[in-house]
């Protein structure tokens, strides 16, 4: 079984121990796949080409799963009709589906979504209080203003790890709801707003000036985006932007001093959101187990399982029992601010190839290698190249 690498297993553990136990005699092994998009769907694509793949596999939704339904992943809807109102139990579906249109379960199902998420704005109570910051930045203007501050105490303002474009592209992905309207991103997707429109220059433009200015620390651009968090937890660093899989640890390491907000943005919208499902459970055609998957796939998204996430990672459940059941206040937020997103988030939708190449550029303009209008130039450029 594969999964993202990331700190899902030990409540994956636990439904492990339900599976095995209500299977007697069988065993459930786990692989975990790379971080790193490119790695990750080198390794997923190894695995249909070679037809050597597990029986269920947890990957990314959207635009990572879209490319293998039709010929690597076997379709879904036959085991949700047998299972009685297992549809509705589940929100977060289209990013599952065929053309990522679930057609409220009459659509061509190929996933089932395991999380949702969004973006939020993690921050230290205790340096917010050193230096003289009343509250988190609601607007980039703000956070240039605090950068300041946070600065004159010796105190990194943001930590922030961009080696492979990553937390540019949750800054900015998020930023965008602040300017686009709904069916925004799906104009993207299409080629009909370009990427070197304002609605995708400006965001870009605004957030290089983070670093410009120094807010983040010196080495954002060498180090992976998880790396943001060591900042963050041993109390370097006054913020870090962060998805709900990181609550848990978090809260045990800064305790009472921890503080979430909404990202700050530069449109003239703020306040709107951008959200999606995360990852999603597929069945590929060889799997030799179908059934068997099904039914730990079950177990994964049931209000159990789905609780486990939520309370033992902090994750945000799709499971419409669990989701009603958290109690954790830093979960709730992420919950309301997923719950009516203005768009969904652009490199969830677009295809693999298409995300990648865009991962690239963002990372330059963020660097300075760069500047943010011709980075996305060279992503509209980059796409006549590329048969996603």
């Amino acid at each position: 079984m594969y999964q993202e690498a990331i700190d899902k297993a030990a409540s994956h553990k636990l439904i492990k121990k339900r599976y095995e136990k209500a299977n007697p005699g069988s065993k459930v092994s786990f692989v975990l796949t790379p971080i790193n998009n490119a790695q990750f769907t080198a390794k997923i694509a190894a695995a249909f080409a070679s037809q050597r793949v597990p029986d269920a596999m947890l990957v990314y939704s959207g635009g990572y799963t879209t490319p293998y339904m039709l010929s690597s992943l076997d379709k879904l809807n036959d085991y949700v009709k047998k299972t009685p109102g297992f549809y509705g139990t589940q929100t977060a579906w289209d990013l599952s589906c065929l053309k990522l249109d679930c057609k409220n379960g009459k659509g061509d199902i190929y996933a089932i979504p395991n999380d949702q998420g969004t973006y939020g704005l993690f921050y230290n109570k205790a340096l917010f209080r050193k230096a003289g910051v009343a509250k988190p930045p609601a607007t980039y203007n703000e956070l240039l203003a605090d950068c300041k501050k946070f600065k004159a105490k010796g105190i990194l303002p943001l930590a922030y790890g961009d080696r492979d474009g990553y937390s540019t592209d949750n800054w900015v992905t998020y930023d965008y709801a602040s300017y686009m309207e709904p069916g925004d991103i799906a104009a993207v997707d299409a080629g009909k707003l370009k990427y070197s429109d304002p609605k995708l220059v400006k965001p870009l433009e605004a957030l290089v000036k983070f670093k410009q200015q120094g807010c983040v620390n010196p080495d954002a651009s060498t180090h992976e985006n998880n790396d943001a968090n060591t900042y963050f937890t041993s109390g370097k660093a006054a913020m870090v932007l962060m998805f709900p899989f990181v609550i848990k640890d978090f809260e045990a390491k800064l305790g009472k001093n921890l503080g979430i907000a909404r990202l700050p943005q530069s449109g003239p919208h703020p306040g709107r959101t951008a959200a999606n499902s995360f990852h999603n459970w597929v069945i590929p055609k060889n799997a030799h187990n179908k059934d068997g998957a099904w039914q730990f796939i079950q177990m994964a998204v049931d209000p159990t399982g789905a609780g486990q996430l939520a309370s033992v990672v902090g994750a945000l459940p799709t499971n419409t029992k669990a989701i009603a059941g958290i109690k954790d206040p830093i979960t709730t937020f992420f919950l309301k601010t997923a719950q009516h997103p203005q768009i969904p988030l652009l490199d969830s939708v677009v295809p693999l190839k298409v995300a990648l190449l865009y991962y690239v550029q963002l990372q330059a303009a963020f660097a300075g290698k760069t500047s943010p209008a011709q980075a996305m130039k060279n992503v509209d450029s980059g796409l006549k190249t590329l048969n996603p």
